[in-house]
């Protein structure tokens, strides 16, 4: 997708952090935003401040794990905007306990939310885009810790849903490039980044909620902080670099690739081991 000027994006999670970067980002390229969130008020404040500032921008309150509420914003998308060009899959949310701790309820939320997010999007979106005809993009925000398992006690959950993303975008650009589609796909896996990712649970449902309180790193915001390597505002301005290049992934942190290449050299060995084997 190489022009943005008068193009439409959608960008979940668009009320914080780099939802709300991407939403700016968008609008001061010359696309028609959605700002969607579970917030209200965050999604209503990012979308006044772009049309404040000259662009078009309207929010909508949306519970991505709830197909019938992607669906619903996908009418509204055509009814204000028309086709959507750009969608952003940028909701997510991060438990952060042992797996032996971690309940049901937990991998409910962390997997709908994670998971289960993008794919509705994707079946809610996808049939408008390929219909149109024009040339788009799908962004599904993963993280590092979609493609190695991070050395972090208790993010089993959120690591369990992002390599399960990871394969999701893969397989999703693969079929629509073997079809020709005018749509790239990119999956990011970003780094520490300065979002609000570490209070997830102010948005935990009340059908959802474990008796067990807040999650260990989420007891007081105050134990985490909105710290990182990068600006929200940074990260969004590498992932749009990588939907104009097409890239299959779109990373932020290039310290981190000893970690990969860490897990990859073991994949390799273990392939080498089993071609040795005697049976």
């Amino acid at each position: 997708m190489k022009e943005f000027t008068g193009r439409v994006a959608v960008v979940t999670g668009g009320g914080s952090g780099i939802g709300a970067a991407l939403s700016h980002a968008c609008s001061q390229r010359g696309m028609r935003v959605a700002v969607v969130d579970v917030e209200r008020d965050a999604a209503e404040k990012v979308a006044a401040e772009i049309n404040e500032s000259g662009g078009e921008a309207f929010s909508s309150v949306v519970d991505v794990r709830r197909l019938s509420e992607i669906e619903r914003l996908a009418q509204e998308v055509d009814q204000n905007f028309g086709a959507c060009h750009l969608l952003c899959n940028n909701a997510g949310v991060l438990v952060t306990r042992p797996i032996l701790d971690l309940e049901e309820k937990d991998w409910d939320w962390s997997l709908s939310v994670n998971l289960l997010g993008p794919i509705h999007a994707v079946s809610a979106f996808l049939p408008r885009m390929l219909s149109s005809g024009e040339e788009g993009h799908i962004v599904n925000m993963a993280s590092m810790a979609g493609l190695v398992s991070m050395p972090h006690r208790g993010l089993g959950a959120y690591t369990t849903s992002k390599f399960a993303l990871v394969g999701y975008s893969e397989s999703l650009r693969a079929e629509l490039a073997s079809k020709d589609a005018p749509i790239g796909v990119s999956v990011v896996c970003p780094g520490a980044v300065a979002t609000r990712i570490a209070q997830s649970e102010r948005n935990r449902p009340k059908e959802l909620e474990t008796g067990q309180g807040p999650t260990p790193t989420q007891a007081d915001p105050n134990t985490a902080p909105a710290q990182g390597r990068q600006t929200s505002e940074e990260a969004a301005l590498r992932i749009l670099a990588g939907v104009q290049a097409n890239d299959a992934w779109i990373l932020t942190h290039p310290e981190m690739k000893s970690m990969v290449e860490a897990r990859t050299s073991a994949l390799l060995t273990a392939f080498d081991e089993a071609a040795g084997l005697v049976l």
